[in-house]
C-alpha cells in the first residue's frame, strides 16, 4: 500500500522559484544522464490544438456543455447534456483519508454510454498535447492484489478485485504482475503520447509494465531501492525528485489523474497546476 507524502507546506520552496535554473523536464540526478528518449525524433513537432473552453470538444459530441451543479459535482466541467448521474456500487459513510482533504468512501460507476463518451473526450486531450503526464496513486495497483488505504466500503469492487487475485494469499512482493492501468499508460508513452509518470506507489510494476525509469518519478520512494527508499509520511521528499516534479508543475500541459482521490499531498501539485492553467476548477454553488 502507499503511504502519504509531506503536506503542501513542503512546496514553499518550489513556489518560491527553487529549481527555475534548469526549466528542461528531465531529472538531472535520479536517473542516468542521456537515458531519456528523444521526443522530437519519436514524434516530430506537433502542434497543439487550440481548445478555447472546450468548444472543439464539445463539437464532436452530440449534446452541448451541461453546467449545472449536480453535472458539475460528478462530470467535471466538460460534462455534456444527457450524461447520466454515476451509479453507486459500494456505500459508506466512512471518510476515505480521515486527517486530509477527505471524502466520503462510497464507490460509484458512470453508465457505459458515459464513460464511453468520457474516453472519447480524453483521447482527443491527450492527441493534443504536447507534455503529459500521469499521475497515479494505489488505486491503479489494487487489481494486482495490493490492498490501498482509501477502500473502505462494504462490497468495494476495488477491495473484490484484490481478493480475486490474491487468492486468499498475502501478495508475494516479487510475484506481483502489473495491471491493465500499467500497460495502457507504458503503451501510451511508447506511441509518444505519455511523457512523464509521476507515480506515489512503491511496487514497481510501472517497470515491469515496460515504462523506462528515465521518465518515471517515484515520488514517494520505490521497494528494494536504496537510493530512494520508501518514505513515511512525516518525512521530507528526495530534494531531487521534488525539483523535478515542480518542473513538470510548471510545464505539463495534460494530467491524467488516476488512482488516486487527490485529498491534499504535495504531489497533487502537477494534476493541480494543470487544473488551473486549463480553468477546469469551478466548484458547484
Amino acid at each position: 500500500s502507499t503511504p502519504a507524502s509531506p503536506q503542501k507546506t513542503r512546496m514553499k520552496n518550489l513556489e518560491s522559484g527553487a529549481g527555475d535554473e534548469d526549466d528542461t523536464l528531465k531529472s538531472d540526478v535520479s536517473v542516468p544522464r542521456g537515458t531519456a528518449d528523444d521526443d522530437s525524433k519519436r514524434r516530430g513537432d506537433p502542434k497543439i490544438k487550440e481548445w478555447e473552453d472546450g468548444k472543439q470538444i464539445v463539437a464532436t459530441s452530440s449534446g452541448g456543455r451541461d453546467e449545472s451543479p449536480d453535472s458539475l459535482q460528478w462530470h467535471g466541467t466538460m460534462a455534456i447534456v444527457g450524461w447520466k448521474k454515476p451509479k453507486c456500487v459500494a456505500r459508506s459513510d466512512e471518510e476515505n483519508r480521515p486527517g486530509y482533504q477527505s471524502m466520503e468512501a462510497s464507490e460509484y460507476m458512470d453508465a457505459r454510454e458515459t464513460l464511453k463518451a468520457k474516453v472519447q473526450i480524453l483521447a482527443e486531450m491527450i492527441k493534443s498535447s504536447e507534455r503529459c503526464c500521469v499521475y497515479t496513486g494505489a488505486g491503479i495497483s489494487t487489481a494486482s492484489g495490493i490492498g490501498d488505504y482509501a477502500s473502505k466500503a462494504k462490497g468495494s469492487r476495488a477491495m473484490q478485485q484484490m481478493h480475486k487475485n490474491a487468492r486468499g494469499k498475502r501478495a508475494n512482493r516479487l510475484e506481483l504482475r502489473p495491471t491493465y492501468s500499467h500497460h495502457l499508460i507504458s503503451a501510451c508513452e511508447r506511441k509518444g503520447y505519455v511523457k512523464h509518470w509521476l507515480q506515489q506507489n512503491h511496487d514497481r510494476l510501472s517497470q515491469k509494465a515496460g515504462f523506462p525509469q528515465a521518465k518515471l518519478n517515484e515520488i514517494h520512494g520505490a521497494w528494494q531501492d536504496k537510493k530512494n527508499r520508501v518514505l513515511m509520511m512525516d518525512e521530507e521528499l528526495r530534494p531531487d525528485l521534488l525539483q523535478w516534479m515542480g518542473r513538470w508543475e510548471r510545464h505539463a500541459d495534460l494530467c491524467i489523474a488516476m488512482g488516486t482521490s487527490l485529498c491534499g499531498m504535495t504531489a497533487d501539485c502537477v494534476a493541480e497546476a494543470c487544473a488551473r492553467r486549463g480553468q477546469l476548477v469551478r466548484r458547484a454553488p
